[in-house]
């Protein structure tokens, strides 16, 4: 099989991927699994202090586990595009 022929083949692959992974997002969290966070980490993760966490709390897609709050990256990056939106 010649790079041309790989290349094309990998494409139609990865289109594949794609198309599946837009009918039924659960296969993404299969595929790459979200990443948990605490506050902490969180805030090193979007740059931000960890008192911006707790102030914007009620907007940040989070779980609580006890007294604990956990943060997905998944969900981190769909609060950071929808403000950037605004």
């Amino acid at each position: 099989m010649t790079n041309y022929e790989l290349n094309k083949l990998a494409s139609a692959i990865a289109s594949e991927i794609v198309r599946k992974v837009k009918e039924d997002e659960t296969l993404l969290d299969e595929l790459f699994p979200p990443r948990c966070m605490n506050a902490q980490e969180a805030a090193a993760y979007m740059k931000i202090p960890v008192n911006t966490i707790y102030a914007k709390a009620n907007e940040i897609p989070h779980m609580k586990a006890g007294k604990r709050l956990v943060f997905s990256d998944r969900g981190l990056i769909k609060w950071m595009r929808k403000e950037g939106n605004k």
